[in-house]
């Protein structure tokens, strides 16, 4: 039942932010309620349970039956699996919140080519809290302000996710993690048409989770 439990809550936590990804930064996240984007018709409360709701519809609004995106119901089912493995000592809390926060980072560099700083502000500030500063998160952040002036190939948002990542993983991982990311950026950027930016907070996301999953399996 604890599980269930913890499951639901991760599902919660996810279709929270899916609504921040879709609404932030130009409009609140408070008000209006949630409703179609194509109808406009609030949802009712049956409509806003994470998962059954899209099932049950089908993947689509319950009223104009306009489709919704499916990364909406995979986003609720990951997040939940996520807090299922916390609640069983599988990912620390630092590495739940790394990973989710890096998600949203990661769909916004995706969907509109942003880096939305003060969410990531907020990510940084819980993690560090969590678990401390280091000389290589410090590093880091010199390498996001140097980026933010200087054309050096990478973008200071992409240091400033490297900088959260370090503080839970050790300078070795991270190194190993970059590698990876830059690899699926060259693969990326080489199924391109065109060859022009590529966004790279999804490799980095991804490097990441991948080096938990390994982690968690294989310890």
């Amino acid at each position: 039942m604890i599980n269930f439990y913890f499951f639901t809550i991760g599902t919660c936590i996810a279709s929270f932010l899916g609504l921040v990804v879709d609404r932030f930064p130009n409009q609140s996240i408070l008000v209006p309620r949630s409703h179609c984007d194509h109808c406009q018709h609030v949802l009712g409360i049956w409509d806003l349970i994470p998962i059954i709701s899209q099932l049950i519809h089908r993947f689509r609004c319950r009223y104009c039956h306009q489709t919704y995106p499916v990364w909406y119901c995979i986003f609720e089912v990951w997040s939940g699996l996520l807090f299922l493995a916390c609640a069983n000592s599988h990912l620390s809390l630092s590495q739940l919140l790394t990973l989710l926060g890096a998600a949203v980072l990661a769909i916004y560099d995706l969907r509109f080519m942003e880096y939305p700083l003060f969410i990531w502000c907020c990510l940084h500030s819980l993690v560090l809290f969590l678990s401390g500063g280091n000389l290589l998160m410090l590093v880091f952040l010199l390498l996001a302000i140097g980026a933010h002036f200087f054309f050096i190939g990478i973008g200071a948002g992409d240091f400033l996710l490297l900088a959260t990542f370090s503080l839970t993983f050790s300078p070795s991982k991270i190194l190993f993690l970059i590698q990876i990311a830059s690899i699926l950026g060259i693969l990326v950027f080489a199924l391109k048409k065109e060859r022009d930016r590529i966004p790279f907070v999804p490799c980095l996301f991804l490097s990441y989770h991948a080096l938990l999953l390994y982690t968690m399996f294989c310890r």
